[in-house]
């Protein structure tokens, strides 16, 4: 931001001038109210070595890290000038092998990746590109250069930081923001999409979100990005193959996939073809892929371009397919499976930085000059064991930002993440910016979030204006006057639902609403466990209130299981029962309301998402009344969802009611019965759904609610079978 006699850079002074502004406790402030945003929307990434905190927030600072649109172009350059030779390599090692008859790049260094997948030879994709969705990992050396610190091809992650970090600067600095010309990357999303539909010559292809699971540290990402783009996101157990083309199961049938968007690593795709123990994959997806009926992307195999082995050779892939000198230098890297290299690195451990070839996430490193003895003694010995397993790096002292901490403004190293996307036809596109990353530890060069890293916005900023030297006043006074028209398309989310659509439609209001069978459970259960809290909450007031006689709580334990002994006394067992729902149940609800609502996070607004939110975090504060009357706001959201995901969660509350009624025998089971209809009725026609119907007819008129054992029987059977 600043140049060495300590001047703010030209492109840099509007900003400089806000911060000179502003105190401490402000940008404090800032980052406080970013905090609550990201905690409020569920901005989070799970960190798998840490049993005790799977759940982070991610940090963020207020400062945005500042690059010149006339700079940015030479990067934008570069990465699309590597990621073509690296998709041409990658073409190239599944085919022909030129570069390894050539010499150029040793055979046995790609047959001994653990990304290599012999699976991919020979395979002619439709459109001859393997990694569509790239990230390079850039920093800036000690001249100021811009360097590649490794690339990213498998299923790089980070994007939707990169948005949310947008989001923060357009809400927290809406006045500099405004003032300041900063290109866009609010439409990744539809970049995405269009790059996704490139990969095949199929007009308008369905595209889903291959996800595996909640649990997955970037799921957050996953959710966020089929929510833009209106497109499923699916687990390996909604996916079918049937005659080699690939099947989604929704609530009307099955719908084929053209294109899979797999957030999900090589070996766990397909327990046929690699794994034969995952739980994640699709059985048979590669058998379809092969038969040319649906396209997986990035490709299977991709991981191979990005070993850290191969790294020292893009630039000598970009002379050897494009004809070209690299833009953007690669930085200097011993290859410890040479003897003389590895050698040299084991004389200066203390001096290095040591990856694993495939390892990812700052996990499995060695930075020598901040670790202890010990620590490099124990990686020398895995070095040792296992020389090819690494390589090593000089230890470069990353470029920094200014950073707020908490009693000031200080440099923290960073890095920068473009994503970059390649189409079907061969161009690439690069939105201008990228998640800028951010060591929060004074002095540490570790910027991943898994090692306790931040994040920054990224300002690409418009140059060309400084020849002209407008002050940001005389911006401010030429900005054009906010219009009814820009008003309109500024609120055009502000009631906007996610809704997953079928493709070959040829207006968004017309594609009926992809459902699967898998998030329709989730809905029912979402609207059974949120009718059960309130049921729950209903009890504990009666309890509390004095209300209900000894033979009520005494039906209540006999009846619905409540833990509780029947044969003591009014007083011992409402404590009892008391004890049961605050200790036991109530959490266990609230958990699930949880855990549902995370499944269905692809079919519901991110309003109605921020809300049951904010149940979890009152619940983990013990707060449960305060839960449940939060529950209050979720539903008069669910309300004003989809209508076919408003239908699917009604069903579970008033199936949740009449079972209870059932179960209780009591009066209420017949008007119980009658709301049941009405939301079956709402149903999709000439399906087995219809089949509910017929038989809750049944019940209602011969008054047999015993009959009910059956409905709840076909139910569960079609979630499970599907229609």
């Amino acid at each position: 931001m600043q140049d060495s006699s300590g001047h703010y850079r030209p492109i840099a002074k509007t900003v400089g001038s806000w911060l000179d502004n502003n105190n401490i406790n402000t940008l404090n402030h800032l980052n406080e109210q970013a905090a609550d945003i990201f905690y409020r929307k569920g901005v989070t990434f799970t960190v798998y070595s840490d049993a005790k905190n799977i759940e982070r927030m991610i940090p963020f600072d207020i400062i945005p890290r500042i690059i010149a649109a006339s700079e940015w172009q030479q990067i934008e350059a570069g990465c699309k000038q590597r990621i073509t030779a690296l998709n041409a390599f990658l073409h190239d090692i599944y085919h022909d092998q030129a570069i390894m008859k050539a010499g150029i790049v040793p055979a046995s260094y790609v047959y001994a990746s653990g990304c290599y997948e012999p699976w991919m030879m020979g395979i002619t994709l439709d459109k001859p590109i393997y990694s569509h969705i790239s990230g390079i990992d850039l920093i800036r050396d000690e001249t100021g250069r811009f360097c590649v610190l490794e690339d990213n091809l498998r299923t790089p992650s980070g994007v939707s930081y990169m948005l949310e970090s947008r989001n923060i600067s357009e809400t927290l600095l809406a006045d500099l923001f405004a003032h300041t010309p900063i290109l866009g990357v609010s439409d990744y999303p539809q970049r995405l999409k269009a790059c996704l539909a490139s990969a095949t010559s199929k007009y308008d292809p369905q595209i889903v979100i291959l996800t595996p699971g909640r649990f997955n540290s970037a799921y957050y990402e996953h959710a966020f990005l089929a929510h833009e783009m209106n497109v499923p996101l699916v687990h390996g157990y909604d996916l079918v193959v049937e005659d080699s083309k690939v099947y989604m199961q929704g609530i009307r049938g099955k719908l084929q996939v053209d294109i899979i968007y797999r957030r999900i690593d090589d070996p766990y795709i397909d327990p046929l073809a690699f794994r034969s123990d995952s739980i994640l994959g699709v059985s048979g997806l590669m058998s379809a892929y092969r038969a040319g009926n649906v396209v997986i992307v990035n490709a299977p195999g991709t991981g191979v371009a990005d070993d850290k082995s191969l790294y020292p050779f893009v630039p000598d892939m970009i002379e050897f397919y494009l004809g070209e000198k690299p833009i953007l230098p690669n930085i200097t890297t011993y290859q410890c499976r040479k003897p003389d290299e590895l050698q040299y690195v084991l004389d200066n451990l203390d001096k290095l930085v040591v990856k694993e070839t495939q390892g990812s996430g700052g996990y499995g490193m060695l930075i020598g000059p901040t670790s202890s003895k010990p620590e490099i003694e124990a990686y020398r010995k895995r070095l040792l064991d296992n020389p090819s397993g690494f390589i090593a790096q000089p230890t470069i002292a990353l470029s920094t930002n200014p950073t707020a901490i908490s009693d000031g403004i200080a440099p923290r190293h960073i890095d920068l993440r473009p994503f970059i996307l390649s189409h079907g036809d061969g161009t690439v596109d690069i939105v201008p910016g990228g998640l800028t990353r951010v060591a929060m530890v004074e002095g540490s060069l570790v910027v991943n979030s898994s090692q306790g890293g931040g994040i920054k916005d990224t300002w690409i900023i418009d140059d060309s204006h400084l020849s002209t030297a407008l002050s940001s006043h005389t911006r401010a006074a030429n900005k054009p006057p906010l219009t009814l028209d820009s008003n309109a398309t500024y609120h055009a989310s502000y009631y906007d639902r996610a809704q997953p659509i079928e493709a070959g439609y040829e207006g968004r209001d017309d594609a009926p609403m992809i459902l699967l069978l898998s998030t329709a459970s989730h809905l029912v259960w979402l609207g059974r466990y949120s009718d059960r809290l309130y049921y729950y909450d209903s009890i504990m007031k009666q309890l509390i209130k004095g209300d209900l006689k000894k033979s009520q709580v005494q039906h209540l334990v006999s009846h619905l299981g409540f833990i509780a002994d029947s044969n003591a006394s009014l007083k011992t067992m409402k404590a009892q029962l008391i004890y049961d729902l605050e200790q036991q149940r109530i959490p266990n609800v609230i958990q699930s309301i949880e855990t549902n609502i995370q499944e269905a996070k692809g079919v519901i607004g991110k309003d109605t998402a921020e809300l049951y939110n904010l149940i979890k975090r009152l619940a983990s504060a013990g707060t449960y009344r305060a839960a449940t009357l939060q529950l209050h706001a979720c539903n008069a959201a669910m309300d004003q969802e989809h209508s076919t995901v408003t239908c699917f969660w009604q069903l579970g509350r008033h199936f949740e009611r009449l079972e209870r009624a059932v179960l209780l025998n009591n009066e209420e089971a017949m008007s119980a019965s009658l709301e049941f209809k009405h939301w079956i009725n709402e149903l999709p026609e000439n399906t087995r759904w219809r089949e509910l119907m017929r038989l809750t007819n049944q019940m209602i008129k011969s008054e047999k609610f015993s009959d009910f054992t059956r409905i709840s029987q076909e139910f569960n059977l079609i979630l499970r079978q599907g229609v």
